[in-house]
This record gives C-alpha cells, sequence and structure tokens, in this order.
C-alpha cells in the first residue's frame, strides 16, 4: 500500500520524499500504513537560534527602542516570550501614545507596553484630519474637552516647537454669510470667553476683505491663536520619546482579541496580526488603558466593560484639494458657522503643513455615514459594523431630529459639485476645476439618548474589578487635547489604580541600552 501511494506522487515529491526518508534513516521511520513518522531515539535541540543573544542591533533599537531590541532577542530564550509589564495600553493613535507618555513621565519605574493592529502608529483619526490646532471656541464651558482642549493647544505648540516639528499658528476665520448665522457668531464668542480663549474678535465684511480677499461674508469671529501642524507626525515623534525611555515598547500588528483575568491580579491580553492565524502573542499588565478609536466599544466589552454603552458610529469625510496654482486661495483657516447637531463643523478651507501631502490648501470635510469602521472609500463594506449602526436607535433618534443634515452629507459624499457649494456660499470665486481630488478621513462619534451627538470625552472607570480603564468618546479636538487630555486620563487611572510616585515594577525588565548617535 505504502509502495503504491508513494509511485503515485509527482516527480518533484517523489524526490522530496526520498530525500526525506534518507534524512530519516538516522532516527526516523514509517511505522504502519498510515504513514505515522516516530522518533526512535531522543531528539536534541539547539539552545539558540539564528539572531538570538548576540550584541546589540543598534538600528532596530533606534528604530523600536531599546526595551523592545532587547526583549526581541533574549524573551524566547529566557522567558518563553512572555512579556510582562505594569501597564498595557491598547490603540495607538495620539491619545493612546499621549498616555504611554505621561505615564513614563509621572512614573519612573513603570514600564508600558501600547498594542496596535495597524502597521504603523497614528493610521486612522489621527493620520486623517485636517490638522488644526483648535484654539477651544465651540465646547461646552466647564467640560474635559473645553478644558483639555485650551491647555491642550498650549502644550502641542510647546511640544512642537521643542522638538522642531511643522507648526503654524494661522489663525482662523468663523464666517456668517448673512444676520441670521451672525448671531450663531456672537453666542461662539460668548461661549469662547467663557471657555478663556483669547485675543477673539468679531469682524465685519471690510474686516474679513483685507485678511483674506476671496472671502465674502456679512461677519466672521477671528481667532488668531488656532493652528495647525502634522498630527501624524507628531505622533511618530511621542512614539520615538516613549520607545526610547527603554521602559517601553510599541507592538505593531497586535490587534487585541481577548482579555484575561488572573488570580494573581494580572491580565492577560491575547492577540494576533489582523487577518492572520497566527501566530498568537501574549502580553500581561497590571492595569489597561484602553484608546481603540473606531473600536472603542468593542474593545472594552473584551476587557469588562460594558459594549452597549457609547457605541461608536464612524463618518467619513472627503477632502479635496486646491490645484498648485490656485492653493493661495487663502492664508488661514477659514470655516462656515457650526450648522447644527453636533456635526460637522462644516465645509472648510484648512492650509496644512502635512509631511505626507505637503504645504497645501484643503477644502472638506464632509460627514457622511460610513458602512465600515475604516470606510475611507463609499463602497467599503462590513455587515457587522453596518448592523452595528443600523440597530443604533441613538443614531436613529439624531437621523429623524436632523433629516436634512443626515441625507445633505450623503449627497455631498457623492456629487462634487453640491460639496463645492458649501464651499462656494463664502469662497464665491471657487471653481469645480480649481480643485482636485485628495484624501478622505473617518472620525468616530458617540450618540447620547435622544441623538444628541455626545459633546465631552468619555471614560468608562473600573472595568474588570477596577483594573480596565477605558477611552469611549475621544473625537475632535483629540487631536488637540491629547497631550492635555493624556494628563485627565492619567489622572483617573491614579486614583483608580491606586498608584503612588513611588510606584515600581516588580518584574524583571530589560535594562536600557545605550544607543550609539
Amino acid at each position: 500500500m505504502f509502495r503504491r501511494a508513494f509511485l503515485t506522487l509527482p516527480k518533484h515529491r517523489y524526490a522530496a520524499w526520498g530525500a526525506a526518508t534518507i534524512t530519516a534513516a538516522g532516527g526516523l521511520y514509517l511505522a504502519n500504513s498510515n504513514n505515522q513518522v516516530h522518533a526512535d531515539r531522543k531528539m536534541s535541540f539547539w539552545q539558540n537560534l539564528p539572531g538570538e543573544n548576540l550584541p546589540v542591533n543598534q538600528g532596530f533599537a533606534k528604530l523600536r527602542g531599546p526595551a523592545a531590541e532587547q526583549r526581541f532577542r533574549t524573551a524566547l530564550s529566557t522567558s518563553n516570550g512572555k512579556t510582562d509589564f505594569d501597564v498595557v495600553i491598547v490603540g495607538a493613535g495620539i491619545v493612546g501614545l499621549a498616555t504611554a507618555r505621561e505615564i513614563l513621565k509621572r512614573f519612573p519605574n513603570m514600564t508600558v507596553a501600547v498594542l496596535e493592529k495597524e502597521r504603523e502608529v497614528a493610521a486612522h483619526q489621527t493620520g486623517h484630519n485636517s490638522g488644526v490646532i483648535h484654539a477651544g471656541i465651540y465646547y461646552k464651558p466647564g467640560s474635559v474637552m473645553a478644558k483639555c482642549c485650551i491647555r491642550g493647544a498650549d502644550l502641542m505648540y510647546e511640544y512642537c516647537k521643542e522638538h522642531q516639528l511643522p507648526v503654524e499658528r494661522c489663525g482662523k476665520l468663523i464666517v456668517a454669510v448673512n444676520e441670521k448665522e451672525h448671531k450663531t457668531v456672537e453666542k461662539l464668542l460668548e461661549t469662547a470667553t467663557i471657555n478663556g480663549v483669547k485675543d477673539l474678535q468679531i469682524l465685519n465684511s471690510e474686516e474679513i476683505r483685507k485678511l483674506e480677499p476671496n472671502v465674502v461674508a456679512y461677519s466672521a469671529l477671528y481667532s488668531p491663536n488656532t493652528g495647525i501642524t502634522d498630527f501624524g507626525l507628531v505622533a511618530q515623534c511621542i512614539a520615538n520619546e516613549i520607545v526610547q525611555t527603554g521602559r517601553a515598547e510599541i507592538k505593531l500588528a497586535f490587534e487585541a482579541e481577548k482579555f484575561q483575568a488572573r488570580p494573581d491580579g494580572r491580565i492577560e491580553i491575547w492577540g494576533k496580526e489582523p487577518n492572520q492565524n497566527g501566530p498568537t502573542q501574549k502580553v500581561t499588565a497590571k492595569n489597561v488603558i484602553t484608546c481603540p478609536g473606531f473600536y472603542a466599544d468593542r474593545v472594552a466589552g473584551l476587557a469588562g466593560g460594558k459594549e452597549a454603552d457609547a457605541k461608536v458610529v464612524t463618518f467619513r469625510g472627503t477632502y479635496y484639494q486646491l490645484k498648485p496654482e490656485y492653493r493661495g486661495i487663502c492664508r488661514m483657516n477659514v470655516y462656515p458657522v457650526p450648522s447644527g447637531g453636533g456635526i460637522p463643523v462644516g465645509v472648510h478651507f484648512t492650509p496644512t503643513v502635512n509631511t505626507r501631502r505637503g504645504i497645501q490648501m484643503i477644502v472638506g470635510p464632509g460627514a457622511c455615514l460610513t458602512f465600515s469602521r475604516e470606510g475611507y472609500q463609499f463602497a467599503d463594506l462590513s455587515f457587522r459594523d453596518l448592523f452595528d449602526s443600523l440597530t443604533n436607535i441613538n443614531l436613529w433618534a439624531f437621523a429623524l431630529k436632523n433629516p436634512g443634515l443626515s441625507l445633505g452629507e450623503l449627497y455631498k459624499d457623492l456629487n462634487k459639485k453640491a460639496f463645492l457649494r458649501a464651499a462656494q456660499a463664502y469662497v464665491p470665486g471657487l471653481t469645480e476645476d480649481m480643485v482636485e481630488e485628495s484624501f478622505a478621513g473617518v472620525m468616530s462619534q458617540v450618540f447620547e439618548s435622544g441623538g444628541k451627538a455626545a459633546s465631552d470625552f468619555l471614560l468608562e472607570r473600573n472595568a474588570m474589578d477596577g483594573r480596565v480603564l477605558c477611552v469611549r468618546n475621544a473625537p475632535t479636538p483629540a487631536c488637540t487635547s491629547s497631550l492635555a487630555f493624556a494628563e485627565h486620563v492619567v489622572d483617573a487611572a491614579t486614583e483608580d489604580f491606586a498608584w503612588s510616585a513611588k510606584e515600581s515594577t516588580t518584574i524583571e525588565q530589560p535594562r536600557a541600552i545605550a544607543i550609539a548617535a
């Protein structure tokens, strides 16, 4: 039987099997007709594989940090791949990274791992937005969002200056095209003044024209301290900063799929590369903070939180950009007055200092409901994501309260002329031939009971018996606010997890490695 099966193999398989049979002659044999292979003597195993326990890979250490580099060379041989940390943060957007940075600053003995399902940091909301450093004009007085935006803008300007990142305090106009909209401008001034925004002015049409000759408006709120930067680049800089402490790792292509509390009080987090069967990886931590953006509700559910609360809905924002010869149509941010309902802020003009897309003038975004949480194209579809949106009663309540806004945004997403008409309302000289397609971003939003867009950052505290803290809602202005919001998150974590300034790890960690300049 064996001979018959052997002889029917294709020629290339015959050769391979023959080689295997010869190799096996010293230690393996075919025991029966089921072709089972058994060892007839004790096997030996190499203590190290190529690359283990060698001198430092300086290039690796510079790119991923000394802790990751040393663990890469030694983890399997010394601890069977086990990776233990004081804190694990899920999500390497700017909020997650800023939170890791804040922990490392406050607690000099703590170790941190940041888990990110993508192959780069800042892959989604952080890397695909207008890049505006908001001044704090729109947000509810006294809210965490308002406080973090004001402080966060100051911290962001300081951070960009300290690390020599592109940043411009170019200013912003929020324009009213008629007397009715002027009342909204006056209300925004009142709100912003309560929030502590400085140097605001209401301008008339002539004063507007002096600042921006192509803008035609009844009035405008002028904010000289609104600016622009590249938040994706800021996130990369923060990532590099935290891994170079020697106490933090960023584990890319690690999609967290399971959280399990252990009897010793630690939490195991299991995950693997997206769309792959393995290998499954595991990290453990005393505490976990989740900051996963689009998937905030689902990851919170996995980590012991209440997934059904604060359900995420995602919206796509499409951008156009001015062709090179027309990009000087404006020099500052020019926004319409908000349309109401909580989203969107409206199609606006924004200069960019984005290192991926260049120094440019973009126009957008819209706010069209996506059919996938990563729906960068209209046709992107996930049945699970769509089902979650269609069964979200708070989203339906929002849509019914704002039918014109809901349908209008869908129409604008599909129709370039309709999209540009929104911008032509206050820059009438803009024509279709002046623009070309640019990028799309996706934003996450939570709707509260009654169909109201959540107007504040939301945390779910004391999940999994007090060992997990979940960021449940962090929409715009999360990038602007990130450094200040990280302070708020770490304040909450310090209280919930009973951290102290002398907090230290009891786990033996790789020591920091000196990196050659």
